[in-house]
């Protein structure tokens, strides 16, 4: 569980003897949080798998991200100034919860420091991966997102191995999965990079480069 990292279980078991807190069970196709509710605790998936999916004026809703456990659900939103769950929470498979109210999560912070940092490092990352997802959707076309991508994380090596996964690089980008895997080999097929899991080989950066301007 991320909020947790770094704890024994008999750790966590004691911190949470000392806080009040709550246990949940949804079976498949519930709602369990609405849009613009407001948020005052923090919902801890345990098992199971849920979808984050925002409705529009018209009632169309749009699906945002699946989430499969162990996740937390918008921590973010808990003790910012508009604390309201900024999409609906909808369960895709039996799902267990553990809740906490935002007064007791900030008595467990205060219990331990670990569980401090482990919520501020989710929420330090889940804004690095938005601010990651904002720049690639200044490039025109998928080939120019990922020769900037790979060129990024490449740097000055000619070699190295993929921070993230084909799935994590295509939600990332806002595409589906095996869009991804064709750009990978026509990159690989027109000689700019070869590609073997997840280690990748440089093979022409200048004409990669090139690729970044490509509509």
């Amino acid at each position: 569980i991320p909020i947790f990292h770094g704890l024994s279980d008999e750790l966590i078991g004691q911190l949470l003897e000392q806080i009040v807190y709550q246990r949940a069970q949804y079976p498949p196709a519930s709602l369990v949080i609405s849009q613009g509710e407001p948020c005052n605790r923090l919902l801890i998936l345990m098992e199971g798998m849920v979808k984050g999916e925002m409705t529009g004026p018209g009632g169309k809703s749009l699906k945002i991200e699946d989430m499969e456990a162990p996740a937390v659900l918008a921590p973010a939103f808990l003790f910012g100034q508009h604390q309201h769950f900024p999409v609906n929470i909808v369960t895709l498979s039996d799902c267990k919860f553990l809740i906490i109210r935002s007064a007791e999560l900030l008595r467990l912070f205060k219990l331990n420091q670990q569980v401090l940092q482990n919520f501020l490092s989710m929420i330090s990352s889940r804004a690095q991966f938005l601010s990651e997802k904002l720049r690639f959707h200044s490039f025109k076309s998928l080939k120019a997102k990922l020769a900037f991508y790979l060129l990024n994380e490449a740097g000055s090596m000619k070699t190295f191995k993929l921070r993230h996964s084909q799935n994590e690089l295509a939600e990332l980008m806002g595409v589906a999965r095996p869009s991804v895997g064709r750009v990978f080999l026509q990159l690989q097929e027109e000689g700019l990079v070869d590609v073997r899991y997840r280690q990748v080989e440089i093979r022409d950066r200048q004409r990669l480069v090139l690729a970044c301007n490509e509509t």
